[in-house]
């Protein structure tokens, strides 16, 4: 192929024809003005230098006037991109338009009356020349105002288009100009190749700039929505706050109330607390959830006597699964140690969680505790297992059953914050929580911990005793209840009273069914519980005598 001047313009035209449809085609799709700046740019310089190449087909006016208007016109339709870009005023703009009008009127004037090749190519350089400097200067101006806020690219391309032009005005002397332009040598030729590059350049750094310029919007985008979801979780916290403090009232108030109410607003009145404790522990939970997104989480490792700690849950456990008639297991292991270095309050706190869990959707089954305590040099590794045979989850759904205000079941009326709360705690405690479920059968959900035991080796560690839960059943378990006379419903009001921790009404109870001489063994168990509030072992042995 004979590389001409004619084949290089070509060349040029194609390849900025090229850049500007992929350009244009950047616009239809997000329509963003500038990008339609840089697109015409390209556009009228290829359409400009394919005129040019025409010489010899059509008139010199269309040929050679129009064509380097075109490619003239590009460098300002580039200018006003950069403009638009980086905000600017357009203050070079009437300057630019008027170094565009009086090329032309010269070209016109050097190609139809005082026919001179060598005038047209100053000419045109010169004015070339001018509208980069006008845009070089714009760059430079942002750079010095934004510092890395302009792409360096773009200043460099910008300079070398620049020396491009001036290159062109230096040697043009020195190599004489044929009639026609598209007749000249290897200077010119090399010229037009240097103008692909430099185009394709500068497409390049179009792209980055753009690029960059929606990586800064993505950047805000993410920044303002953090900033509306912290928003959000504070007034979420704002009203839970404000919402238990009326309640509160309203859970005092029916104390009061039920302490001289008859047995038919002894129902109401019931029925009012045990709706109250359960809105509280929604709040609780999104109150829980508010404080845990704004504020880093923070795990405070004390010296903790873990079977205490264990005895406090199970306690606890035993409670929530009388509301469901669910029978509560505890599994400790053989040997534990007595200290450990951990934060008893999320530790307990994610136990809770997850035994609240098992409780609320497991109806007359089980709920199980299972620990295990394994050495591990310096460290004890304790393995928490919590199982229950209630309604289960479809795993294989793929619901995020840790994400926030995810409910397990629908119809639960929970906050389906507890799992959320629970999972965050256990990474914040290097830990994760694992769960097994079938529907219909059950869930186990476990976890693992890696703690210091504190002031003992492995030959320390204290041997397992039974809980207080389970003392206290054992010693039920071993009181010889004499026959009583005490019918049915008393003893399920008993009970009730009991799971209700009704001090007062209990000791009224007593002395209106177990004041007779038969009931003396009954009363005196009875008594006796009462008088170290264990309403848990009152419960039990009401149940035990009605069956």
């Amino acid at each position: 192929m004979n590389l001409s001047l004619p084949t290089a313009a070509i060349f040029c035209a194609l390849v900025s024809l090229a850049l500007g449809i992929g350009i244009w085609l950047l616009w239809s799709r997000e329509r963003i003005r500038y990008l339609l700046f840089w697109s015409a740019g390209f556009f009228a310089f290829g359409i400009g230098a394919l005129l040019l190449t025409s010489q010899k087909l059509i008139p010199d006016f269309f040929a050679i006037s129009i064509g380097n208007f075109c490619t003239t016109l590009s460098t300002f339709l580039f200018h006003i991109g950069i403009c638009l870009f980086f905000d600017r005023r357009r203050l070079w703009q009437p300057w630019m338009l008027l170094v565009l009008a009086v090329e032309t009127v010269l070209i016109l004037y050097y190609s139809q009356i005082e026919y001179s090749t060598s005038a047209r190519v100053y000419v045109y350089s010169a004015a070339q020349a001018l509208l980069v400097s006008a845009t070089l200067f714009v760059l430079i101006a942002v750079r010095r105002e934004r510092g890395a806020g302009v792409n360096h690219e773009v200043v460099v391309i910008t300079a070398l288009y620049l020396l491009f032009h001036c290159a062109r005005i230096i040697f043009t002397p020195f190599f004489p100009m044929p009639k026609i332009f598209m007749d000249s040598g290897n200077v010119q030729t090399l010229l037009a190749f240097g103008m692909i590059v430099i185009h394709t350049s500068y497409a390049l750094a179009f792209s980055n700039m753009h690029a960059s310029a929606l990586n800064t919007s993505l950047k805000a985008a993410l920044t303002d929505a953090k900033n509306n979801e912290r928003q959000k979780v504070e007034v979420l916290g704002y009203v839970s706050h404000d919402l238990r403090a009326p309640l509160a009232t309203i859970e005092g108030y029916s104390a009061v109330l039920l302490a001289n109410a008859s047995d038919h607003q002894t129902k109401l009145i019931q029925t009012i607390q045990r709706n109250v404790k359960y809105q509280l522990t929604l709040i609780d939970e999104l109150l829980e959830y508010a404080k845990a997104e704004l504020q880093p989480l923070t795990v405070h490792p004390v010296s903790t006597d873990l079977p205490l700690l264990l005895d406090n849950v199970h306690e606890y456990a035993t409670a929530l699964c009388l509301q469901h008639n669910n029978l509560f297991q505890y599994h400790a292991p053989d040997r534990m140690p007595q200290l450990v270095s951990l934060d008893r309050k999320r530790l307990q706190q994610v136990l809770l969680n997850l035994l609240a869990n098992a409780a609320k959707f497991t109806r007359d089954g089980s709920v199980t505790l299972e620990v295990a305590a394994k050495p591990d040099g310096d460290l004890c590794t304790l393995h928490f297992a919590v199982m229950d045979t209630g309604a289960g989850m479809d795993l294989q759904q793929g619901a995020d059953i840790f994400g926030a205000f995810q409910q397990i079941q629908s119809t639960s009326g929970s906050t389906g914050l507890g799992l959320f709360i629970a999972q965050r705690i256990l990474v914040a405690m290097n830990s994760s929580l694992r769960v097994a479920s079938v529907p219909g059968q059950g869930s186990n959900f476990s976890f693992t911990l890696s703690v210091r035991a504190l002031h003992a080796s492995e030959a320390d560690w204290t041997v397992s005793r039974p809980s207080r839960v389970a003392l206290r059943e054992q010693t039920l378990q071993s009181v010889l209840v004499c026959e009583t006379r005490v019918d049915g419903l008393a003893l399920d009001e008993l009970a009730n009273l009991a799971l209700h921790g009704r001090l007062t009404d209990i000791g009224h109870w007593i002395e209106l069914h177990a004041g007779d001489a038969t009931e003396d063994v009954f009363a005196t168990q009875l008594k006796d519980l009462l008088e170290r509030f264990d309403f848990q072992g009152i419960h039990t042995l009401a149940m035990r005598s009605r069956a």
